[in-house]
């Protein structure tokens, strides 16, 4: 406003009588442009006017404003510099280059590069600020996991990046205290690869950055000397066991390795479900429903089982000495045989039975266990197989790696595969753990003054970003509330319930819509 305003005082301060005046595009540097004034009458032409605010730049004139903003949602979203081009043009606005634009982008990558490294250490200052003032030692709990950008598959290898943060689990924020990028992609024809987004050779395995990944952001953790790490949780890869060790030995120290509880239970339901039982089941009961239900039952007893005798027993051996007991306790328990559940089992609630408090809904068509003795001793050997001494002392702190896979969910929501992806994949993923970590609305105004965007408190964009964050904050304490957490558990026991619900109550045969809908065609 202020520069047409300039352009209407020029033009008047001539005095023309005959004033015929028209405005054109000077420069155009993207979407910065400069217009003037020019009148017909008396030929009189004004100043060219910048229509936005530049940014200084060390050499050269400054750049245009607008071209730094219109980068900053590809940064902070799933938006790509395709589809930036895409909303200009159906606005009726010229885009900028594509090189202009990926210029750009380069730079602002490398910024949100540096800014999320500083904020890391940050992250590193504050939990170790909160374990001094609650009397405890520099020394923390951190979760590791690696995430590809193509699923691994057997006999092929498609994926060429991969993003690996070290997450601490002693505060409630579970900030990120390191990450490590690993990428195969260069597009410059003659290089050295010394300085440039390729880090891994192209002859090497992607599946092998997982253990080098965890030993850079050890390492990295150790170089900074603010924070000690007491123990690493992963999901029991063979690729990350020989990184701990390797560290414990460079190092002298005496960091543990836990696996992922989850991880455990996933598998061993996995298992208890592809046991062949040779019992005969009662009428209409279906085999692979009841193998289904029996395989969640027992998982989610064990569950139990380990969480509430971490909550008593902090000793490991008799951590490990009950939680044997109570494992075995569980099939014998699903099977009406309640003899040692009063002194093995913390979860069972048979003693309630004149109270109205037992229930067998979560057994198999609700109604226990009528398994021979075979199939008994065939899964209690599941379980404790599965649940041996060894693994028992892996999984005794119940950590897992939540954290990160839900960190890599955010990654590849901030970067999917665009053509930014081949040279910005470090900044993408910095950028969203910058944003996992203060917000987005927060980040975004923390980078856009980075790169020299001046944004004041009045602005659209500072109160829509001040928005974001509200709204976020506000969805985070909803979904922490005890109403949320039941119907959630509610829609979830419906969607799982649909096989039942099907065409009868205990149906899990597929549907025939398909075949009803065929058409005569066959196959």
């Amino acid at each position: 406003m202020q520069c047409l305003r300039n352009i209407i005082q020029q033009v008047h301060q001539q005095n023309c009588k005959n004033s015929l005046v028209s405005v054109s595009v000077v420069h155009r540097r993207g979407l910065a442009i400069s217009i003037c004034a020019e009148c017909r009458g008396c030929h009189y032409k004004s100043t060219p006017m910048e229509l936005s605010n530049t940014i200084k730049k060390p050499r050269g004139p400054g750049a245009g404003v607008l071209n730094e903003m219109i980068l900053l949602p590809v940064m902070k979203s799933e938006m790509g510099m395709a589809d930036v081009s895409l909303v200009l043009s159906c606005l009726n606005i010229k885009p900028p280059s594509d090189s202009l634009m990926q210029k750009k982008m380069n730079l602002m990558s490398d910024k949100a590069t540096i800014v999320n490294e500083d904020e890391m250490c940050n992250n590193q200052h504050y939990v170790s600020r909160i374990l001094t003032l609650s009397g405890k030692d520099n020394s923390t709990d951190v979760q590791f996991d690696t995430s590809f950008s193509c699923r691994p598959q057997g006999g092929a290898e498609k994926a060429k990046q991969s993003f690996a943060p070290l997450i601490e689990h002693n505060t409630s924020k579970k900030f990120v205290l390191a990450a490590s990028i690993s990428s195969k992609f260069c597009k410059k024809k003659a290089c050295t690869h010394d300085n440039c987004s390729k880090t891994l050779a192209t002859d090497k395995s992607i599946s092998s950055t997982e253990r080098s990944s965890l030993h850079t952001n050890l390492n990295s953790v150790l170089k900074r000397h603010v924070l000690n790490i007491r123990s690493v949780t992963t999901d029991a890869s063979s690729q990350v066991a020989k990184a701990p060790r390797d560290y414990n030995t460079e190092n002298k120290t005496n960091m543990k390795h836990y696996h992922c509880v989850i991880h455990k239970l996933r598998t061993f339901e996995k298992k208890i479900r592809n046991i062949n039982l040779n019992s005969k089941l009662k009428a209409g009961q279906n085999k692979t429903m009841f193998l289904k239900s029996l395989a969640s039952g027992i998982r989610t007893r064990a569950r139990m089982e380990l969480t509430n005798l971490k909550s008593i027993r902090s000793n490991e051996a008799e951590f490990i000495e009950r939680s044997t007991k109570a494992l075995e306790n569980i099939v014998p328990c699903f099977a009406d045989s309640h003899v040692a559940c009063s002194k093995q089992s913390t979860v069972c609630q048979h003693h309630l039975v004149h109270y109205g408090k037992y229930s067998v809904k979560h057994l198999p068509y609700g109604q226990h266990l009528t398994l021979s003795k075979d199939d008994q001793t065939t899964l209690k050997d599941a379980i404790m197989n599965t649940f041996n001494t060894e693994t028992l002392r892996s999984v005794k702190e119940l950590y897992s790696t939540n954290q990160c896979e839900s960190m890599h969910s955010t990654i590849f929501n901030y970067a999917p595969k665009f053509t930014c992806w081949t040279r910005n994949f470090s900044g993408l993923c910095h950028s969203a753990t910058h944003s996992r970590t203060l917000g987005r609305g927060r980040d975004t105004l923390i980078l856009a003054r980075t790169v020299g965007i001046n944004v004041k408190k009045n602005s659209k964009m500072y109160m829509h970003l001040n928005r974001i964050d509200q709204k976020c904050q506000y969805h985070s304490r909803r979904k922490k509330s005890q109403a949320y957490k039941q119907s959630r558990y509610f829609l979830r026991k419906r969607v799982s319930n649909r096989p039942l619900l099907q065409e009868s109550l205990y149906s899990c045969e597929p549907s025939t819509s398909s075949q009803d809908h065929s058409y005569g065609i066959t196959y």
